[in-house]
């Protein structure tokens, strides 16, 4: 053992040397006793011991005289000890830094959706998350479902909600994507508040044989979705038409043009008190997914936010109802 302190300090960042260790060191030093050192730790005395001669070792320098009566500091330990306490409180400090961080609760976070979902699930969503961490500030960008997902792969959001399946959304490889189904939406079909069918608890496919429908026509594949319904249920002697945005649906069916369709997550979060949303029967549901970055990890507040949309829908995946004010 024959090192000098300076090279030894110097050394630590490869030697293998723990933070433990090191605490043991400066505890030792002040207390000169083994017990005492292993009870300040919560360990034996015999594993302090060993703790010393294992940090003695991997320094190359000998820190401690021991006799049968006392612990006595080494010039060498004594040269070092001042330099090493500073370290173990910067390092302590370092750590404490980063369990606040890792535990705060403010912080800004980033969601992207598409435009159906931003009208209907998102507002009491956000409304629910802002509630439990009135903190976080939250960014919410309208998208189409590929620029969610563009956002999301870039890092520009921290998540995305949007409508499965996402291979409608983006043909390509989806391995990077980590996915949560939040809830299973059905579509329904709107008809106008005074229509027969609007008293109905379901309304059959085949019950739209002959109609001039409005379609929901985004880019997470809704339209292709109804028409294979349509087809596969009976109504194939339909006059189809496509929409971009589900108020124009209602629009269009409030004024008695036709009747529409759209998920009912939509239909359910319309405003036209002259339109009536009614599950259509045999039940078509497609996923609302929340989607992330796979094997990246999420910034602690991205992941309070996570955890907490998740936890948001219960165990059948049913919506999250509007929040109270």
């Amino acid at each position: 053992m024959n090192r000098s302190p300076i090279d030894a300090v110097q050394g630590l960042k490869t030697s293998g040397v723990s933070l433990q260790q090191l605490r043991l060191f400066v505890i030792l030093a002040q207390h000169r006793s083994f017990t005492q050192a292993g009870n300040a730790l919560g360990v034996t005395q015999s594993a302090a011991s060993r703790g010393i001669r294992e940090l003695e070792d991997l320094l190359e320098l000998r820190l401690f005289d021991r006799t049968t009566r006392q612990v006595a500091l080494t010039d060498t330990g004594r040269a070092l000890l001042p330099r090493i306490a500073l370290l173990v409180d910067e390092l302590e400090a370092a750590l404490r830094f980063g369990r606040q961080v890792a535990t705060a609760e403010s912080g800004a976070v980033s969601i992207a959706s598409s435009s159906s979902l931003v009208a209907s699930v998102l507002p009491a969503l956000l409304s629910s998350c802002r509630a439990s961490y009135p903190n976080i500030a939250l960014t919410l960008h309208d998208a189409p479902a590929r620029k969610v997902l563009e956002l999301v792969r870039a890092g520009d959001a921290d998540m995305g909600v949007l409508t499965g399946p996402l291979e409608d959304s983006n043909p390509h490889d989806l391995s990077d994507l980590s996915t949560e189904i939040l809830f299973s939406d059905s579509l329904c079909a709107i008809v106008p508040a005074r229509h027969a069918l609007a008293s109905h608890a379901t309304v059959r496919w085949r019950d739209l044989d002959g109609a001039s429908l409005f379609l929901l026509d985004d880019d997470a594949g809704s339209f292709d979705v109804i028409a294979r319904a349509l087809d596969e249920h009976g109504a194939s002697n339909v006059r189809l038409q496509r929409l971009t945005q589900a108020a124009s649906v209602e629009h269009m069916v409030a004024a008695g043009l036709g009747l529409g369709i759209q998920p009912m997550h939509a239909g359910a979060a319309s405003a036209q008190a002259l339109v009536q949303p009614v599950p259509l029967w045999p039940p078509v549901t497609r996923p609302v997914v929340l989607v992330k970055r796979r094997g990246r990890t999420l910034q602690a507040q991205a992941a309070r936010i996570w955890t907490h949309v998740i936890s948001s829908y219960d165990e059948q995946h049913k919506p999250l109802q509007i929040a109270h004010a």
